[in-house]
């Protein structure tokens, strides 16, 4: 009963953030589930995926209400981040998860410094030459390291659609929420057709994440973009040293 509430309370705190930040949370539950749940790895993302739907769902219907999830970035982008996640995840066995990790790492370092010491929105806007067709082939890779690595996301897709698509901020945060959701879905799917979702902890994961996604959906108009920018960029540089430290280690 005390590890329900544990749960209750830290999904809330993730799906707040997620829904703030635009990532699916995936990064911060799976470390909580294997941690406090002591849930195997698998059963830890997919009871992870779960909440990134529920996160997903709660918060694009309020940003799509709002008219800040750009459909078209969404329909062209996670076309190709399906293509890149199946093609790697068939090929997971072939690669060094060591050194690719060590590469998404200083990818994420990158993406971090551009966001906080790059152009505003208003320069920003319209993004690089050739935009869509260089945010489709970022996709394709994007979708790989999802693959390979079971980690990605919002903290992949925000950096291109600012970066390259030149969105601003809480356009990227939006439209990369609902992208999640639906990245979550398709890979959820392998998972419950194995039997590792653990569905006694569904409920209160899931409760917990949506209660925070609906709370962070209603700030998110309250808060200034540079502090969303500052707040991404500590997630995406943690991530980047969790993951060196990772590959060090193994």
């Amino acid at each position: 009963m005390q590890d329900s509430a544990v749960i209750l309370a830290l999904s809330a705190i993730v799906g707040a953030l997620s829904s703030i930040l635009g990532l699916g949370g995936g990064v911060l539950l799976v470390p909580i589930f294997t941690l406090i749940l002591k849930l195997p790895i698998h059963q830890a993302v997919a009871l992870s995926l779960c909440c990134v739907m529920a996160t997903s769902v709660t918060s694009a219907t309020k940003y799509l209400e709002s008219g800040l999830v750009d459909l078209k970035a969404v329909l062209y982008l996670e076309t190709t981040t399906i293509v890149g996640s199946y093609a790697a995840g068939s090929l997971a066995g072939h690669v060094s998860e060591q050194g690719l990790a060590i590469v998404f790492a200083v990818i994420l370092v990158f993406s971090a410094v551009v966001m906080l010491f790059g152009r505003s929105d208003a320069k920003n806007a319209g993004g690089i030459k050739n935009a869509y067709p260089v945010a489709m082939g970022a996709s394709v890779f994007a979708g790989g390291l999802v693959g390979l690595l079971g980690i990605g996301g919002g903290i992949v897709k925000v950096p291109i659609l600012q970066i390259i698509l030149g969105k601003p901020v809480k356009v990227a945060v939006a439209t990369s929420t609902m992208m999640v959701g639906i990245s979550a879905a398709v890979a959820s799917i392998p998972y419950v057709t194995r039997g590792d979702l653990p569905v006694e902890w569904v409920p209160f994961a899931t409760l917990g994440t949506v209660a925070g996604a609906f709370l962070g959906a209603r700030v998110f108009h309250k808060i200034d973009s540079l502090y969303i920018k500052i707040l991404f960029a500590a997630i995406l540089l943690y991530t980047a040293v969790t993951m060196i430290m990772s590959a060090v280690k193994g």
